[in-house]
């Protein structure tokens, strides 16, 4: 059902709908899908929808819950929505509800659950003409409570999760009325990824099947953000560029140059629009009062959509544009961060544009402009530029620890990859901000980054441990390195605060170029 449909959002968000229905031929999972009323969602947001048949034309049986895995298997596990009606309900319920670790959400149309069944797989369901005991059986594995109601609804929800929910009809409605409601109060809320001991798109769901975590989807009109895709938009008066803006309502009755702009850069071959969707900035924007942009960046031979990259130059084409388009924008507090490649660009823009951007946070960088950034180091002259970089202990690039020792990510690709090693990136930002930069790393003084750090402490991020520490010149605080435990490569949306938490600390002069410490650690 992809074919012809082009979504506004990233393919993260994607929806695959996967049906349990019995046995139906072509033409009856045709009418299957209008009766249900999905197509419009599939079309809007570039999905797909699946009418399961039983393996035995008896009906399903465990064997189709083991297929489940095996077919989710084939393809990378995003956004996985499951239907099931009736006896495909009553199969849901006793067999795939205990494999449901990597379900995004499940709208269940009748159906029962065998007696003293039970599961401790949360998954966020739909209950319509269910019965009590199919109710308990959610609310149990949700380790859910009511909440609320809502119309007919009754809404039990998990206190420390709210995507562990559990929404129950209780009243007569039809399949169509039924999805409706899936798709308003579950299926739209969240999708489910692994990125805890390898990337969601190389996870063998067979092999990780601990609970995905719960991802929630940004609701634009919620959050109050204006979104604005610029698609094929002269910069500068010239050519044909993309972009996405992620502008809060509330920026645009604020007085001029009092809004920061944070410009984020996607990985390699990434949509840009992962960064507006899955990095967290969205939320942080609204939150703060930020404008945040996700600029098109690489070539177009590598690029998501084929569209003529910006570039360097034209990043910073961009945001002279913006400045001018958005004159909230504070031209001493525009900032650079980025995912991967993009965040690896980052590090190097940074120091290549010092009078543009006010500090520069890298996401899961590998050392691929290191040369370059290298080079520039060992004569560089200008002003201090603020540097994060934060990494988790299971990316797959084994950035850290930086002697390559990781025991997690893919084999070999440290030893195999030259671009991998980011320990030169620490050394460039030790001359770039006048402090002694180290001449090999010592893993005795930090276990990830092989360099003494101030203000060394483990602490917390979301929900996972991490491992922090700073480095001060006589200004104060210039550069700061963090490693998350069990994170892999690629956004966690706690990452952004964190970001900006160090970010809010600088400032640019915009006459000089130097740098402003706002308030530099004791």
């Amino acid at each position: 059902m992809k074919d012809g449909f082009a979504s506004s959002r990233s393919d993260v968000l994607t929806p695959t709908f996967y049906i349990y229905a019995g046995q139906k031929t072509e033409e009856e999972a045709e009418e299957l899908l209008a009766e249900i009323g999905l197509l419009p969602d599939v079309q809007q947001w570039a999905g797909q929808a699946y009418v399961i048949n039983p393996l035995d034309m008896e009906g399903y049986q465990a064997e189709d819950a083991e297929a489940f895995i095996k077919l989710l298997a084939k393809a990378p596990v995003k956004n996985v929505k499951v239907i099931a009606l009736d006896e495909g309900a009553t199969f849901a319920n006793n067999y795939l509800a205990k494999k449901s670790y990597p379900i995004a959400g499940m709208m269940l149309y009748g159906g029962d659950v065998e007696a003293d069944s039970a599961s401790t797989t949360p998954v966020p369901v739909y209950l319509s003409n269910a019965g009590e005991a199919v109710t308990d059986f959610y609310i149990s594995a949700n380790a859910a409570e009511e909440q609320l109601k809502e119309d007919d609804l009754a809404i039990y929800q998990n206190q420390d999760n709210e995507f562990q929910q559990v929404v129950v009809n209780a009243e007569e409605e039809t399949v169509q009325e039924a999805y409706a409601n899936a798709w308003e109060h579950v299926f739209s809320k969240n999708y489910r990824m692994h990125n805890e001991l390898t990337e969601f798109y190389m996870a063998d769901v067979s092999k990780y099947t601990e609970p995905y975590p719960f991802v929630g989807v940004p609701d634009f009109e919620e959050l109050g953000i204006t979104y604005n895709q610029m698609i094929a938009e002269p910069v500068n008066g010239e050519g044909a560029y993309t972009w996405y803006e992620y502008i809060p309502e509330a920026t645009m009755g604020q007085d001029e140059n009092t809004v920061p702009l944070i410009v984020t850069l996607h990985g390699f071959a990434n949509d840009p629009r992962l960064q507006g969707d899955a990095s967290g900035l969205t939320e942080l924007a609204a939150e703060e009062n930020l404008i945040v942009v996700s600029p098109e960046w690489q070539d177009k031979e590598v690029n998501f959509d084929g569209v003529e990259g910006l570039g360097e130059e034209g990043v910073l084409n961009l945001v002279e544009d913006l400045k001018e388009k958005y004159p909230q924008i504070d031209p001493s507090r525009i900032y650079l961060t980025g995912l991967s490649a993009g965040g690896s660009k980052a590090t190097l823009m940074g120091v290549k544009y010092p009078g543009v951007f006010a500090a520069v946070a890298a996401v899961s960088a590998p050392g691929v402009d290191k040369q370059e950034l290298t080079a520039i180091a060992e004569t560089y002259a200008g002003p201090e530029v603020p540097y994060l970089y934060i990494c988790g202990d299971h990316d797959n690039f084994q950035m850290i620890p930086v002697d390559g020792s990781g025991q997690f990510g893919t084999l070999g690709i440290f030893q195999n990859d030259p671009n991998v090693d980011m320990f030169p990136f620490i050394q460039a930002y030790q001359k770039i901000n006048k402090l002694e930069a180290a001449p090999q790393y010592d893993m005795s003084l930090n276990e990830f980054y092989g360099v003494a750090l101030d203000n060394q402490e483990w602490t917390t991020l979301g929900e996972k441990q991490m491992l922090t520490g700073t480095l001060s010149n006589a200004n104060g605080v210039v550069m700061k390195l963090a490693a998350v435990k069990d994170l892999a490569h690629w956004n966690y949306k706690p990452e952004a605060a964190f970001i900006w938490d160090f970010f809010q600390d600088y400032q640019r002069n915009t006459e000089n170029g130097e740098l402003i410490i706002n308030s530099p650690e004791e």
